[in-house]
């Protein structure tokens, strides 16, 4: 018989602490606030792209306020305190298996009575409307009795497409904390504790050569920590595999390796646009002057020149043979709208999300 775990596993971070630049002061004033003031701001909702630390700092939040939690508990000989940590996809699914069981009162005890409750990536549950409803009446309940709750979401839940009112009601009125990726000057720090911790030569790369410059100014502005470390680790097996320390050569070979990862390809830019606006990926390349098509079919375009290295021309060519000023026409329209159009603006998070 296969046997499935039911406990929800906390991962494991890219580092065990969370290095606040600048573009972060807000995390680093809240992280360090009074536990008591922690309390009355419940719940708290930690909201940045993926990869920027919303994990680490939820965890970190969790333990301080268990901490006001423990001491409650000793005060007054109540039961001992733990912590729930949920993905918020497990959760939906552990709440379906209790519902085809008919055994849902014991599910709802385990998230209530939870010291502080911590739910990671709300918009994974974006498309289980029933598991909304019921995070949100748990919400609701935990608020009721005093019990503090830590959320994170890629974007605010009131922008996620498909997230339930009720659960953006219960979300949104504590604490929202803006979570950044790393600044230059922020990613260099983290660099340099990822080398540590994987015991790279940390000496050479602060060498003349400054070559973890060289590394920090290669990446993109929306790199994050987890691909950071993931470069960190090629960078230290190119090292051992040439039996060299870090030379400029290494990491160019790194940064080259990047590149190749990230690269993605018009057809699959494509076809997300159009399963995102329900249409076929034939739609966006016919001559259909329908609004939805010719929204989507400019989108398309817009992030195919922003993501690929492809000339107008050519993208041009992918949407059935339109010539270049069509093209730039329709990318300036569409980054014009982008600052005025919500739905637009949410539908280009949607696909890049799911490029990246």
């Amino acid at each position: 018989m296969r046997t499935r775990r039911r406990d929800a596993l906390v991962p494991e971070p890219a580092l065990p602490y969370f290095i606040a630049g600048e573009e972060n002061r807000l995390v680093s004033f809240v992280c360090r606030s009074d536990p008591n003031f922690l309390r009355g701001t419940n719940p708290i909702l930690l909201v940045g792209p993926s990869g920027a630390g919303k994990t680490v700092l939820a965890l970190h939040l969790a333990a301080k306020l268990s901490l006001v939690s423990e001491e409650e508990r000793n005060s007054t000989d109540s039961e001992s305190t733990w912590l729930g940590y949920w993905v918020a996809s497990e959760f939906a699914r552990r709440y379906a298996e209790c519902v085809d069981a008919d055994d849902l009162e014991p599910f709802r005890r385990q998230i209530d009575e939870a010291s502080v409750l911590v739910v990671d990536d709300l918009h994974s549950m974006s498309d289980k409307s029933a598991a909304q409803e019921e995070l949100a009446a748990r919400i609701s309940a935990r608020l009721d009795l005093g019990r503090p709750t830590v959320l994170t979401c890629r974007r605010l839940p009131s922008d996620v497409r498909g997230m339930r009112p009720s659960l953006v009601s219960r979300s949104l009125p504590g604490l929202t904390i803006p979570v950044r990726l790393p600044s230059p000057s922020t990613r260099r720090l983290i660099l340099r504790e990822l080398a540590m911790a994987l015991s790279l030569d940390v000496e050479s790369l602060n060498a003349e050569d400054n070559l973890l410059d060289l590394l920090s100014l290669g990446f993109s502005e929306e790199i994050s920590v987890r691909q950071m470390l993931a470069s960190i680790k090629q960078l230290t097996l190119w090292c051992r595999m040439n039996d060299s320390p870090v030379t400029t050569k290494a990491i160019q070979s790194v940064l080259d390796q990047l590149c190749e990862d990230r690269s993605v390809s018009i057809t699959e830019i494509t076809q997300r646009v159009a399963r995102h606006f329900r249409l076929r990926s034939s739609d966006l390349r016919s001559d259909s002057r329908r609004q939805n098509v010719v929204r989507a079919r400019s989108l398309a375009m817009m992030l195919a020149r922003k993501i690929t290295t492809l000339s107008l021309n050519q993208i041009g060519a992918e949407f059935g043979g339109r010539d270049h000023t069509t093209v730039l026409h329709a990318i300036r329209k569409t980054e014009s709208l982008l600052e005025t159009d919500a739905d637009l603006r949410r539908a280009a998070q949607d696909v890049s999300e799911k490029l990246a």
